[in-house]
């Protein structure tokens, strides 16, 4: 499990856990859904979740993949 600790789950937009670390990062991995696309299904603007994902994901993602031995 790539998120045992749950960490990703826990990370979320305020007020939405259901947009999360782990449900943004499995959305932007090959085969991308785009930004718009994300909007529209979370009824958010792009730009909140293009800077959380930015802020709060990736630098996780990054962590995680070190931990791992991928980066």
């Amino acid at each position: 499990n790539t998120d045992s600790d749950g960490e990703l789950r826990h990370t979320y937009i305020k007020g939405r856990p259901d947009v999360n670390c782990q449900v943004l990062i499995l959305k932007r991995l090959p085969p991308e859904i785009s930004w718009r696309e994300l909007s529209e299904e979370f009824g958010l603007p792009i730009p909140t979740l293009s800077s959380f994902y930015q802020r709060q994901c990736l630098p996780r993602l990054r962590s995680f993949a070190k931990l791992e031995g991928l980066l």
